[in-house]
């Protein structure tokens, strides 16, 4: 096979130009150059390949660089010929350049929709200038924005300052008032009197009233303040933390908290965990119809959170509550009848959403409440906290 490609039997196509240095030299000199400027575009062409490899052509065009080389070489082998025979080299030479230009000439018909479709520098042009438009747009409604937010932050700083001011001074004639009240009491006592049963119930309403009162104010505080994400992370022991709030809490009924001795430490903001969970623990112990009722807490890690399940045997909630009882104020028994200013699950609300977490129920009543809410991980709290300080400004 290699001895036929290379045979040399045929004459040489100079014998066609007759030998004659003028044709002969012209068709010489146009095939060489030729074949050096067949051979420089796939060198060309590799290049840019190398440079920009996210071409979405580039098979096409080292197709049409392997064509480009094979004819070429057809041109090189043209020169050879005109003082040799080898014309079947230079006919499998042809053959094998017939098949690449077919292949990429094939190629190029399937990329015709795909051309057709790529805009022009024209239109590029105006899409550039739109998106141009829309990004100023954007920027300006930007900067409206984060006048805005500073504004808001600013009134919330007030409404926090207004708040603490508002309690301190609110408590203090509160205070007065239920001394003057056991005053009352202590000098009918003193004088000899005693009370007819309405009144020292009438006393012990108001007792109840401005105790419910400062509640209330001590509330309106935590509720103005649950809006930050700030201070330092510490690391928790959440069983410990758990049992501590258990028995600040548990003072008159006997409730058994049960918690898995496998629960991690983990670091976070300790006051804003500390204030969900205690609230939580004091509505499971507070709206227990039993005597010696139970506390189950479980703690699931997932990807950015920790889930938090903290269920009672309790009475329960009806479903068609669930949305009531994290309104604020809001109770779902008569306000003389339970202690508590209605905050509390308004409270965890709030400070849930800040910290990017969800806060569901899940209950038949009469058996129970079960609330579930998630906590930031360490590190996707840093990423809240990098930016509410972006935010703050």
């Amino acid at each position: 096979m290699l001895k036929t490609l290379f045979s040399n039997e045929f004459m040489p196509h100079g014998m066609c130009y007759m030998w004659r240095p003028e044709l002969l030299w012209l068709h010489v000199i146009s095939d060489a150059l030729i074949f050096l400027s067949y051979t420089s575009i796939p060198i060309t062409l590799v290049y840019i390949l190398r440079m920009r490899k996210d071409l979405i052509f580039s098979n096409v065009m080292a197709l049409f660089g392997a064509f480009v080389l094979l004819c070429g070489l057809t041109h090189l082998l043209a020169v050879w010929n005109v003082w040799n025979g080898t014309y079947w080299l230079s006919g499998g030479m042809k053959a094998m350049a017939a098949i690449v230009s077919v292949a990429t000439a094939y190629m190029l018909w399937k990329l015709v929709p795909t051309l057709k479709n790529i805009p022009t520098v024209e239109k590029l042009k105006i899409e550039v200038e739109k998106r141009e438009a829309a990004e100023k747009k954007l920027q300006e409604k930007a900067s409206i924005l984060a006048i805005e937010s500073k504004r808001l932050n600013d009134l919330n700083d007030e409404l926090e300052a207004y708040a603490f001011a508002s309690s301190h001074d609110l408590k203090s004639p509160l205070r007065g008032i239920r001394q003057l009240a056991s005053w009352i009491e202590e000098d009918l006592q003193a004088e000899g009197f005693t009370l007819p049963e309405d009144c020292r119930e009438h006393f012990d309403v108001m007792k109840s009233r401005i105790t419910r009162m400062e509640h209330l104010l001590d509330d309106l505080l935590a509720y103005s303040r649950a809006g930050h994400i700030s201070g330092e992370l510490t690391l928790i022991n959440v069983k410990k933390l758990c049992f501590e709030l258990l028995e600040l809490l548990n003072t008159t009924s006997k409730t058994t908290l049960h918690i898995d001795d496998n629960i991690k430490e983990f670091k976070s903001f300790q006051a804003p965990l500390v204030l969900v969970i205690r609230n939580l623990l004091d509505n499971s112990i507070k709206h227990n119809n039993k005597k010696g009722g139970n506390i189950w807490l479980d703690i699931i890690e997932k990807d950015n959170y920790f889930e938090f399940s903290i269920k009672d045997d309790g009475p329960g909630v009806n479903a068609s509550d669930f949305d009531r009882i994290t309104r604020i104020f809001s109770t779902l028994k008569a306000k003389d009848e339970v202690e508590g200013s209605g905050m509390g699950l308004a409270i965890i609300q709030k400070i849930i959403n800040k910290f990017d977490g969800s806060l569901t129920f899940a209950s038949e009543e009469g058996e129970g409440l079960t609330v579930i809410f998630t906590w930031p991980q360490e590190h996707y709290l840093k990423m809240l906290m990098a930016a509410e300080i972006t935010q703050r400004g």
